[in-house]
């Protein structure tokens, strides 16, 4: 009766929110978006997991389903390394007052584009190294609390894109203010939940709003933690299915290591579906590590960091 119920609530809400998600016809590859930092991952663990983190929760979750954002103790920080003059870096911290639990974050991208580059970039940019100067930041408070069993939650967000596009003068900055909201619940011994993201699309230029459903879950089958992440993001009609799945062992109380793969429909063909990565608890100290990989033998090296 209880999961009748839980999936009662599901259904009802896809149906409410259909209407917003309805796609326009399938596309072959990812539409061109500005804003480049909002098609970049934050979270190293995430990377790992294929970027399929709709439905995972920790402070994280602010630049992927404000509904999930999770209190944590710290402030958590993560940087990555693409190519020699491009490297992004991400800061995110979250609490609980009462009911509400409130996060706040703020990311970075400065890279080198090349020489035959237009606006917008794709992450696929970040590998290359050439004349144009570039950066895209992004900063963003939210909040969620519970309401009838639904986990709620909204952020707002502040981007900008600021690149040089002659080589000789810089363009003005593309500025966008975004709005983010999301919901989730538990299913299946996991959660479900649904994001839709970059709400505020005006068409100049067509911003990366999006909508993402997944399914997430953790369980213990004997000595080891294992971590499953789903994922369905639709685009202006394009999709990107990805998945990730995590395994952790902890052999003393505050000491735990874990290995994690993922895959996804990458943006464009500069980037490639596999992701791989790994995580090191030892006692305050939390390390995470993260690789993408791209066309040419190009990679991402991504590193987070969090002391407790």
């Amino acid at each position: 009766m209880r999961l009748l119920r839980t999936t009662t609530h599901a259904a009802t809400a896809a149906v409410l929110l259909a209407p917003l998600l309805a796609p326009p016809p399938l596309r072959a590859q990812a539409p061109a978006t500005g804003l480049l930092v909002l098609l970049l991952p934050a979270s190293p663990r995430a990377t790992a997991l294929g970027n399929a983190w709709v439905a995972g929760r920790d402070d994280y979750s602010l630049f992927y389903n404000p509904a999930q954002i999770a209190p944590t103790n710290g402030i958590g920080g993560s940087f990555a390394r693409y190519a020699p003059g491009a490297a992004m870096g991400a800061l995110t911290g979250a609490t609980t007052v009462g009911s509400i639990t409130f996060g706040w974050g703020a990311q970075l991208a400065e890279l080198r584009a090349a020489s035959d580059a237009i606006y917008p970039l794709t992450p696929a940019s970040l590998v290359t190294s050439g004349p144009r100067s570039a950066a895209s930041f992004v900063a963003a408070a939210g909040a969620n609390r519970v309401f009838k069993g639904f986990r709620t939650g909204v952020a707002l967000k502040y981007a900008e894109d600021r690149l040089d596009l002659s080589g000789r003068t810089t363009a003005a900055p593309v500025r966008r203010l975004l709005g983010d909201a999301g919901v989730s619940h538990s299913l299946y011994s996991g959660t479900v939940a649904l994001a839709v993201q970059n709400i505020g699309d005006d068409g100049r230029p067509n911003l990366p709003m999006q909508a993402a459903l997944g399914w997430a879950r953790q369980f213990q089958p004997g000595q080891l933690d294992v971590g499953v992440a789903t994922q369905l993001l639709e685009r202006r009609g394009w999709l990107s299915p990805a998945a990730g799945l995590e395994l952790g062992y902890g052999w003393i109380e505050g000491w735990s290591a874990s290995l994690r793969a993922g895959a996804r429909r990458p943006e464009t063909s500069g980037q490639r579906p596999l992701t791989f990565g790994g995580g090191l608890n030892a006692d305050r100290l939390a390390l995470d590590y993260a690789l993408e990989f791209f066309a040419g033998r190009r990679y991402g090296h991504h590193l987070g960091v969090r002391w407790r």
